[in-house]
């Protein structure tokens, strides 16, 4: 054995360690839970996965890709229940297209109607007239202190409800507990019975979901933790449009006007779009033209992502393990925070391409890649 490959199967060795000290799970007996899913023609295709094998090198912890509801591609830490920071409202918009079609709340609705309030900070009246589709566009022109948000904002104020796009976590810790209280369910037992269950999650419980508060404002962020694996089925979900496997969950209609550009860069401040590299916003989901392709996105802090192409069905989860200890956490900050959005939508466009050109195909002896010593 030549030095350098000791050395690098010593790196990885020790890499491993650290993931189970940092992760807390040294022997991690949780199923896979993509085990059901069909694998595609393209199952590892060794010219995507050598794509993929820079991926860790760019902080990607878990990555998956799937064309048609058949996996193409699954490695890293894909059973890990990470907090899916703000990939969580876009669940949240998923949710809330099944409560309006239950008949519990309209997108029209205002938060006066519904009677909901800040109690250490409460809205006026002209604030209260901000419905929930305003909530949900982050339109709602309420400028408070909000948990989960360190970034400026406007002054308090500054725009009607309706008038101006802001990406604001009050406005989305709003829709939290408006959800639980119209549905008349804990958000855990709501993602549980409404999804994790039809969808065949194999990790979520009802208890992965927190809630954190901050001085300043009554209203609570939910914080949601979900394996890539389950994260996928949500995934294949909106790329079908509602359906999965068969079984409707929720109307096209509704996946449609969600994902449509409610506010973009043509009528809103360009650095509002992640500086421009977004194109427009929906119902908490993010829209990106790249090369003639209209690409849907979730997108979260540190890295979180679920990338959708409608058109071809190519659907793309990423995920960082930002820590649920303070080893993990450690391990995440000495690692580096920043997202690189580009890369991971540079590899989703690569991949699509070689898809539609029918390049590569599933190799026999390749081995998934969930074991940190194959990457």
């Amino acid at each position: 054995m030549t030095s350098s490959h000791s050395g690098s199967r010593l790196a990885a060795v020790l890499y491993a360690a650290l993931l189970s000290l940092a992760t807390g799970c040294a022997l991690d007996t949780r199923p896979h839970g993509l085990a059901d899913f069909p694998k595609s023609p393209h199952w590892n295709a060794p010219a995507i996965t050598r794509l993929a094998s820079d991926a860790p090198q760019h902080r990607s912890d878990a990555l998956i890709i799937a064309k048609d509801g058949e996996l193409v591609l699954r490695q890293g830490q894909a059973v890990e229940k990470i907090n899916t920071h703000s990939v969580r409202k876009s669940i949240l918009a998923v949710l809330y297209g099944m409560a309006i079609e239950k008949g519990l709340v309209e997108l029209d609705d205002s938060l006066e109607e519904l009677g909901f309030d800040d109690r250490e900070t409460p809205l006026t009246t002209a604030e209260k007239q901000a419905t929930i589709r305003d909530l949900m566009m982050s339109r709602s022109g309420i400028y408070i202190d909000a948990s989960g948000q360190n970034w400026e904002r406007p002054d308090r104020h500054a725009a009607k409800p309706g008038e101006e796009f802001f990406y604001n976590n009050w406005g989305f810790n709003a829709l939290g507990e408006i959800l639980e209280r119209e549905t008349g369910m804990e958000l855990g037992e709501v993602i549980a019975t409404w999804l994790a269950e039809p969808l065949g999650m194999q990790h979520f419980e009802p208890a992965d979901v927190d809630w954190d508060s901050i001085d300043g404002s009554s209203v609570r962020q939910y914080v949601i933790y979900m394996s890539a694996d389950d994260l996928m089925r949500l995934a294949v979900l909106v790329a079908d449009e509602g359906s999965y496997r068969g079984r409707r969950l929720v109307s096209a209609e509704w996946i449609r006007d969600m994902t449509a550009m409610h506010s973009s860069t043509a009528t809103d401040p360009e650095k509002a779009f992640g500086g421009g590299f977004f194109e427009g916003y929906g119902y908490m989901w993010w829209t990106r033209q790249q090369n003639g392709r209209r690409l849907l996105c979730a997108d979260g802090w540190g890295g979180q992502f679920v990338i959708i192409d409608p058109e071809s069905r190519l659907v793309m989860v990423n995920r960082r393990n930002t820590g649920t200890n303070l080893l993990a956490q450690g391990w995440f900050l000495w690692r580096g925070v920043e997202t690189d959005r580009p890369y991971m939508f540079n590899l989703f466009e690569q991949v699509n391409d070689m898809l539609d050109a029918g390049a590569g195909h599933a190799s026999a002896t390749q081995p998934e890649r969930d074991d940190p010593l194959q990457q």
